[in-house]
């Protein structure tokens, strides 16, 4: 057997050792809360995205003469401006036979 591995380690190596694991584990832990973080924002975005469509759509549905929408995200910034007049009522659709 080696005379070295029958040695028991100095106080510099169990040191070592303990930096080494407890960086590997500060590492790993750092790792699973950006990834928690980033799921999260992207459940966020998607329920935020879902809400203003939704709002829109009922907005769009209204009988209005003008609708103006200005939004302001990270994005940018988007102005959309929609006629009812210049628009089609919706038509009831029907299969046909």
């Amino acid at each position: 057997m080696n005379e070295a591995l029958a040695q028991p380690l100095t106080d510099y190596q169990v040191m070592a050792v303990v930096v080494a694991v407890a960086g590997v584990v500060g590492g790993l832990v750092r790792a699973c809360v950006a990834y928690r973080a980033r799921i999260h924002e992207a459940r966020e975005a998607t329920t935020r995205t879902t809400a203003r469509v939704t709002w829109l759509i009922r907005i769009t549905e209204a009988d209005h003469d003008l609708v103006r929408i200005v939004e302001r995200d990270r994005d940018g910034h988007r102005e959309v401006e929609l006629s009812g007049r210049d628009m089609p009522k919706s038509v009831g659709t029907g299969e046909a036979a």
